[in-house]
């Protein structure tokens, strides 16, 4: 798992709600979704489509990647991402919500 905060003056420091930005319905989170607060949390899973049968039959590709990012505005405060093996769900993009609020100090 790669965690960056961008931003330290918000470790320790939660706001009251966030923008949630999940298209695909995985994450369960604490904060409140507001579409009028300026900071957003963004869920963005990308699928490889790896064609090489080499790399396919050793088995040492990924099947993708799965970020979250909080912004506040257009700036990056905070960001966690972590390949995965298989399908991308809710497990995993819980487990990566989970870590990168935990460096935050947001619980």
């Amino acid at each position: 798992m790669y965690t960056e905060i961008s931003n330290p003056n918000f470790i320790s420091h939660p706001p009251s709600s966030l923008h949630i930005d999940d298209l695909s319905g995985m994450l369960n989170s604490d904060f409140k979704n507001d579409s009028n607060t300026p900071i957003s949390l963004e869920v963005y899973t990308y699928c490889a489509h790896c064609t090489n049968a080499q790399s396919r039959s050793l088995g040492t590709d990924f099947d993708g990647y799965i970020r979250i990012t909080i912004k506040e505005q257009n700036t990056t405060i905070a960001r966690a991402q972590m390949d995965y093996k298989g399908e991308p769900d809710s497990q995993k993009v819980q487990y990566i919500y989970d870590h990168l609020i935990k460096q935050l100090q947001w619980r």
